[in-house]
C-alpha cells in the first residue's frame, strides 16, 4: 500500500463535502481508501485528503483523470491545482 495526500482549495466546503462523500463508493471499487480528511486552521476552504492506495504503478494518475472525477471536482468548486504526494512506508 502506499499513502497519499493531496490539499486543495475548494469555494464551500460544505457544497464540496457533499459531492467529495458522493465519491467515496467509486474510489473504494479500485482500492482507494479515505484515511483522514482535513481543514486547514487558517482557510476552512483548504482542504488534504489522506488516501492508502494498492501498489499499482500509475494507479492513482488513472484516478485522478477519470473525466467523472474531473468533472466532480469542477462541479465541487475546487479552485486550486491539487498538491499531490505518493509515499511509500519505510
Amino acid at each position: 500500500m502506499k499513502t497519499v495526500i493531496v490539499q486543495h482549495e475548494v469555494k464551500n466546503f460544505a457544497e464540496w463535502k457533499k459531492i467529495f462523500d458522493a465519491d467515496q463508493p467509486n474510489l473504494a471499487k479500485v482500492g482507494v481508501q479515505l484515511k483522514g480528511l482535513y481543514k486547514s486552521d487558517t482557510n476552512a476552504n483548504e482542504v488534504t485528503m489522506i488516501f492508502e492506495i494498492p501498489d499499482e504503478p500509475g494507479l492513482f494518475d488513472k484516478v485522478m483523470s477519470d473525466p467523472q472525477r474531473q468533472a466532480a471536482m469542477k462541479n465541487g468548486g475546487v479552485v486550486s491545482a491539487p498538491a499531490i504526494s505518493i509515499l511509500n512506508k519505510v
